[in-house]
C-alpha cells in the first residue's frame, strides 16, 4: 500500500471514530483516484457508504431509537464484513487492513450508540431503564470498558432482576474479565429462564462462542440453536458452576416439566423446540437431586426420561 493510501486511510479512521463516515468516504475516494487496484481503500468505501445514510439520518430520531438503530445496523454491517472475509484470500485486500477499518468503525457506531443511551432521562419504568442501561452496558463492552459495562449491567439487573438478556450480558463481561466461574453460573441461569430473550450478536466471550459452535456443529441454527446451548452447556460440562435451588424454585421447575411434557403430546405444537427445553429442565432436576443426595431411584427416573425423549443424545453423553 502506498504512503498516500496508508494516510488516506489513517485519516479517514478519524473521522470515522468520530462519527463521520461521509467525510470519510469523500477522502478515501479521493484517495482511491490515485490507487485504482487498492481493495483496502475500495473495502472501506464500501463501508462507509453503509453507514453515511445512517448517520445522515440520525438526527430525525429521538435518543433511544437512535441508538437502536446504530446497535441493528451494526448486527447487518458484520454480515457485510463476513462476506468480505470469505473472499479475502482471492484478492489483495491486507487482513490487517480490513481489521482496522472494521474497529473503526465498531468505535464510531459505539461511541455514538452510547452517547444516545446515556443521554436519556431515567423514568419511573424500571423495565425502561433496565433495558437503557443493558444498552449502555453494550456500548462499554464493545468499546472495551469491561468495567464500566459490569456497572451499568449489574445497575440494570438491580433494577429489574433475573432478566435472560441481561445475565447474558453480564455473564460475557464477566468471562471476558477472566471471571468465568461467574460467567458460567450466570449463562446457564440466563439460558434456563428464557433462551429465547438472549441475541447471541451481542455476545463477544470465547466461553459462550465456543459452545454455540459446538451446537452449530450438531446442525442447530436460529431458535433451535438456543433452546439446545443449555443442553449442550450442561452435559459438556461448559455451564459447571450450579446453585442449590429454593424449594419455590423446585415446584415451579416440576410445574414446567409437566407442562412442557403435555405440550409435547400435542402435535400441533413446535416439538423442534419443546424437546430441548424439556431436556434442559429434565437436567436441571438432576442437578438438584444430585446437590440434594436424592435417592438414585429419582435420578434414574429423570434419565430414563431423556432416554426416550432422545436416545441419540442420551447414547452420545450417557453410554
Amino acid at each position: 500500500m502506498s504512503i498516500q493510501s496508508e494516510s488516506a486511510l489513517a485519516q479517514a479512521y478519524e473521522l470515522i471514530e468520530n462519527g463521520n463516515p461521509a467525510q470519510a468516504k469523500v477522502l478515501l475516494e479521493d484517495a482511491l483516484t490515485a490507487d485504482l487496484d487498492n481493495d483496502n481503500l475500495v473495502f472501506a468505501i464500501h463501508c462507509c457508504s453503509f453507514w453515511a445514510e445512517t448517520f445522515a439520518s440520525l438526527g430525525s430520531y429521538p435518543p433511544y431509537e437512535g441508538g437502536e438503530l446504530l446497535v441493528n445496523q451494526w448486527k447487518k454491517f458484520t454480515g457485510l464484513v463476513s462476506r468480505e472475509e470469505q473472499t479475502l484470500e482471492k484478492r489483495s485486500m491486507e487482513k490487517a487492513a480490513l481489521k482496522n477499518t472494521v474497529y473503526a468503525f465498531k468505535r464510531g457506531i459505539y461511541s455514538c450508540a452510547l452517547s444516545k443511551f446515556s443521554a436519556i432521562a431515567e423514568e419511573k419504568d424500571p423495565v425502561f431503564n433496565s433495558d437503557v442501561l443493558r444498552k449502555a452496558g453494550l456500548c462499554h463492552k464493545r468499546l472495551g470498558s469491561y468495567e464500566l459495562a459490569l456497572s451499568c449491567l449489574t445497575k440494570a439487573n438491580s433494577i429489574y432482576p433475573a432478566q435472560p438478556a441481561v445475565l447474558a450480558e453480564l455473564a460475557d463481561c464477566y468471562d471476558l474479565c477472566g471471571e468465568t466461574k461467574f460467567a458460567k453460573l450466570m449463562f446457564r441461569e440466563a439460558f434456563f429462564l428464557d433462551a429465547q430473550k438472549i441475541e447471541l450478536s451481542n455476545m463477544d466471550s470465547p466461553l459462550i462462542n465456543s459452545l454455540a459452535e459446538k451446537v452449530r456443529e450438531e446442525g442447530y441454527s436460529g431458535a433451535e440453536l438456543l433452546e439446545w446451548i443449555p443442553v449442550y452447556g450442561t452435559l459438556l460440562d461448559v455451564f459447571n458452576i450450579k446453585r442449590p435451588l429454593r424449594a419455590q424454585e423446585v415446584g415451579r421447575l416440576k410445574q414446567d416439566i409437566y407442562a412442557r411434557e403435555n405440550e409435547l403430546k400435542n402435535p400441533a405444537n413446535n416439538e423442534a423446540l419443546i424437546k430441548p427445553r424439556l431436556i434442559s429442565m429434565y437436567l436441571r432436576l438432576i442437578d438438584y437431586y444430585m446437590i440434594e443426595k436424592e435417592s438414585v431411584k429419582r435420578i434414574k427416573e429423570i434419565t430414563l426420561k431423556i432416554k426416550l425423549l432422545d436416545s441419540k443424545l442420551y447414547k452420545k453423553f450417557v453410554e
